[in-house]
């Protein structure tokens, strides 16, 4: 088992990193590419934007899941049932229906209530359901923006069925990735379950050796060579996002992490990626802000007329949107994670304990 030790920091560097990354594409698919049918000029700057966060999704999902994976090993191979149910399984699906209950609530009152001349968001997912039975269908297909939660939930359950038919697992595991990457899921939700199984999985069972092999500079780029053929072959194909591109991407951060631990200090950086439950599930609320009351508010204002503002808007804005969300997400953790409120972040067994001890 890896033990998370100090030359290990960087594990929680590439999980902030990863946050990070999730966090800006949510604030460039939301808001800033609307605000582009409204801004006349393009920039260098606006085109760098879009490809950093097109070119980066093959990194963002695939490394979370590979660190989660990872970090499942001993609760997968190692303990009962009994012993890993209620983290592992209970908490995280709980979590899962709380938040996508909550976003519902929250952004259906924003949208309704706060947004300027019907400047509103509307997408399949079930923070924007019409519905109940809409809400139901797309929580239980996992098309919610905390599908995270749900996909590792059925991850763990997976490895744990399967720990002792490894081969299997991994080969149905590859199945269902090129299904997805071949546009057969007809749904988002599905289709992001089915292609990022295969890093947990492999993260959980081979997670370590692969680290440990890793640990050997020459190593690195022998893997390197091997997938960038394979990678090339399925992008030829029209597979941008396949399984040796995301592998590629994953074994770059390992590195880069690593690297950057060893002669910085990455403080900051590892405790945002210690706490990316509170960004993940909060900061879609405040993406939603900046999308709609905001966004609404400087088109309906022509705020984008102002060529200055406009283009300091271009530069700037996706840099500023993600400090603001992620600052503010922890922001409202930190206001809410104490008392009765300590049971949005965590399974209500799991706080019983702390309580005794106080």
């Amino acid at each position: 088992m890896l033990k998370i030790q100090k030359n290990t920091q960087w594990i929680n560097s590439l999980k902030g990193m990863c946050i990070l990354l999730v966090v800006l594409n949510h604030i460039v698919s939301t808001s800033y590419l609307p605000s582009l049918s409204v801004i006349d000029q393009h920039t260098v700057i606006t085109k760098l934007w879009v490809a950093i966060n097109v070119y980066l999704a093959p990194l963002r999902m695939p490394a979370f899941f590979f660190i989660s994976g990872l970090l499942a090993t001993s609760a997968v191979m190692n303990r009962t049932w009994q012993e890993v149910s209620t983290k592992r399984a209970f908490n995280l699906l709980y979590l899962y229906l709380l938040w996508c209950l909550v976003q519902w609530i929250s952004i259906t009152f924003i949208n309704r209530e706060l947004s300027f001349d019907d400047w509103t968001l509307m997408a399949r997912n079930a923070a924007y359901s019409a519905s109940a039975e809409q809400f139901a269908l797309y929580v239980a297909t996992a098309m919610a923006s905390p599908w995270y939660l749900y996909a590792l939930v059925m991850y763990f359950v997976a490895c744990k069925l399967f720990k002792n038919n490894i081969l299997l697992l991994i080969s149905l595991c590859v199945v269902v990735n090129y299904i997805a990457a071949a546009g057969l899921v007809p749904w988002w939700g599905p289709e992001s379950v089915f292609q990022n199984a295969i890093f947990f999985t492999v993260g959980c069972y081979f997670g370590a050796p692969i680290l440990s092999w890793m640990a050997h500079r020459k190593n690195v780029m022998i893997l390197l060579l091997c997938l960038a053929p394979l990678a090339l072959i399925h992008s030829l194909f029209g597979i941008n996002k396949s399984i040796f591109h995301s592998a590629i991407a994953i074994c770059v951060g390992i590195v880069i992490c690593q690297q950057i631990n060893q002669y910085f200090s990455m403080r900051t950086l590892n405790w945002i990626g210690k706490n990316t439950l509170q960004i993940y599930v909060l900061h879609k609320l405040l993406t939603e802000l900046l999308a709609v009351p905001m966004l609404g508010a400087l088109v309906q204002h022509r705020a984008f007329d102002n060529a200055h503002f406009a283009q300091l808007w271009l530069i700037f804005y996706p840099l500023v949107g993600l400090i603001f969300c992620t600052a503010g997400a922890l922001t409202i953790w930190w206001a809410l994670n104490r008392g009765v409120g300590r049971v949005l972040f965590q399974y209500p067994t799991l706080i019983l304990p702390r309580k005794v001890l106080n």
